[in-house]
């Protein structure tokens, strides 16, 4: 490279540093351009459930060698470490699992009404899995489950849930189910 070449870039270089420096503070000139500054507080929880019963929605079908489950309506009682993240679920199960393993995919959506008082505010997400068989078990199936929310309403309008559960449940379609899992919400000060 040329002595003049390497001179040149040189004072382009310098040129372009000098023009990007300033004395003048780089901060916003009001609050109002600064953004959302929340401070957001994850709080972690864990949690045990079982249904109660049945709303008397949705259907269960055979169809061909798959039991059909479309919106059917569960009502449980979800027990937390932390109030927020315990309460009444009602939620409407959909599935396909297969009438001779009994294996198949999961999911649904639900409302959570919390055990603290929320000022009328639930929860409200769906969930996702697959069901399979319990190693060394014939009659007990394992199903894990992922639950996303968010809170609608009162005090947790605005709110985000997670949590993770698994399901020991038997029979196809399943007449009975526990779980436990952990999770956590985020809220915002």
């Amino acid at each position: 490279m040329s002595t003049s070449k390497m001179f040149l870039v040189f004072f382009v270089f310098v040129g372009l540093l000098l023009v990007s420096c300033s004395d003048e503070q780089q901060s916003p000139i009001a609050s109002t351009d600064q953004g959302s500054l929340e401070k957001v507080t994850i709080t972690n929880f864990t949690f045990n459930h079982f249904p109660t019963g049945l709303t008397g929605e949705g259907t269960i079908k055979l169809v061909g060698n798959n039991w059909i489950l479309k919106d059917v309506g569960v009502n449980e009682f979800i027990n937390s470490s932390d109030p927020l993240g315990g309460g009444t679920m009602t939620h409407y199960l959909s599935a396909t699992m297969n009438a001779v393993t009994g294996e198949g995919a999961i999911h649904g959506y639900f409302t959570i009404v919390p055990q603290e008082n929320t000022g009328g505010g639930v929860w409200e997400g769906n969930y996702t899995g697959y069901r399979s068989k319990m190693p060394g078990s014939d009659t007990l199936f394992v199903l894990p489950l992922q639950l996303i929310a968010h809170g609608r309403g009162g005090t947790i309008d605005g709110m985000q849930m997670q949590s993770n559960t698994t399901i020991t449940a038997w029979g196809t379609p399943p007449v009975g189910w526990y779980g436990s899992g952990d999770g956590f919400y985020k809220s915002h000060e």
